[in-house]
């Protein structure tokens, strides 16, 4: 309907400041541009007010001639005005008739628009599935799957202010599964703090508010108040970071509620090497995750972690490689009293699928060898 309207009501502007119908010839549009060029030159007015006019009048009907006078440019502004010569968009080689033209701005245009919508929309997703080779590793028996997850997260900018997130999540775990639902709102109040109203129905339903504010150039400080719909609990969160340095930042958190807790940690990010720290103190858990990350190439890097607390104790170590410009695919190996596993990632884009493989209920020395050691040969194969 629009580009019908458009059609309808074209833009006739140039061709009046040239006193020319849009059925014009070429000689005519040249001969109309060479007299009111010689009426409207600026040297031939003597006061400073007339040639101010005659200046804006001049650069007007120059403009005008530029487009009539080239073919491609005169064809556009016919369909489409002066806003499909400004768009922005590049229609590429010269194209012969109006119905061309006409095809290839639409065909822009919409591809435009799908652009803009796309970078006010972000859509996510994951899918994770949990594999046991316990079996088969223990009397050669069928593996079996011990469970799955799936999450859909869509992110859109409804304004410059406002941004509305939904979410959703279901798992499925020794033949009991469950889901949630998840609604995010945030505003940005100003450039240094936002507010966010987060609502959750499902297993976990809460209903939590949280603010935002830049307090220096360095720090931010975040509050968050959460309430359980079901049992009623409240849960009250602080957060303060500090960047200590060009490449490292500090945070303090402060939790009082169900699962209260003081936490400090450091996250640090470099051209070649990464790292990260928190210690966590609370009364019923405590805890130390270190995280180190090198870059061997802007495409591959390897990540080795460790945790240690009220919850057990684990290292992981693998590595992640970009396959394509949107694609990566990582392994990891973790070991600990849980066991011996694997875990197999694929990003693309914005989804990822996840593969955790359980190997053995217990730590095992020959499997945790071979475990380690098959990884970093396939990758070694591969790079050759």
């Amino acid at each position: 309907m629009e580009t019908h309207k458009r059609d309808k009501h074209p833009d006739r502007e140039l061709y009046a400041l040239l006193h020319l119908s849009p059925e014009a010839s070429d000689d005519d549009i040249k001969r109309a541009y060479r007299q009111w060029a010689q009426v409207y030159h600026p040297d031939k007015h003597q006061t400073p007010q007339m040639q101010d006019i005659a200046t804006e009048n001049f650069q007007k009907i120059r403009e005008a001639y530029n487009v009539l006078s080239d073919e491609r440019k005169r064809q556009i502004y016919d369909l489409y005005g002066m806003e499909g010569l400004t768009s922005g968009l590049e229609l590429g080689p010269k194209l012969t008739s109006r119905e061309e033209v006409k095809a290839r701005y639409e065909r822009l245009h919409q591809c435009e628009e799908e652009r803009r919508l796309a970078a006010h929309v972000h859509h996510r997703g994951s899918l994770l599935m949990n594999l046991s080779l316990v079996p088969f590793m223990e009397s050669y028996g069928v593996p079996k799957m011990s469970g799955m997850a799936m999450s859909t997260q869509v992110q859109a900018k409804v304004s410059k202010t406002d941004t509305i997130v939904l979410g959703g999540n279901m798992a499925l775990r020794r033949g009991l599964g469950g889901g949630s639902m998840t609604m995010v709102m945030k505003r940005q109040l100003s450039p240094i703090s936002s507010i966010e109203l987060v609502t959750m129905i499902g297993l976990r339903s809460i209903l939590s508010l949280q603010t935002s504010r830049q307090l220096s150039s360095h720090s931010t400080g975040t509050l968050g108040l959460s309430v359980s719909l079901k049992d009623g609990s409240v849960t009250l969160a602080n957060t303060w970071s500090r960047q200590l340095s060009e490449d490292t930042t500090g945070n303090i958190q402060l939790v009082i509620g169900p699962d209260t807790g003081l936490s400090v940690g450091w996250q640090r990010h470099g051209d070649k090497n990464g790292g990260s720290a928190d210690v966590k103190v609370g009364p019923t858990t405590v805890g130390v995750s270190c995280q180190y990350t090198r870059h061997f190439s802007s495409n591959s890097q390897g990540r080795l972690t460790g945790k240690i607390g009220s919850t057990g104790v684990e290292v992981e170590l693998g590595g992640e490689r970009r396959i394509s410009e949107h694609s990566s695919a990582a392994m990891f190996c973790g070991l600990g009293l849980q066991g011996v596993s694997w875990k197999i990632r694929f990003t693309r884009g914005g989804q990822k699928f996840v593969i955790p493989i359980m190997l053995c209920a217990k730590l095992n020395p020959l499997i945790a060898m071979g475990a380690l050691i098959l990884p970093s040969s396939i990758y070694a194969i591969l790079k050759v």
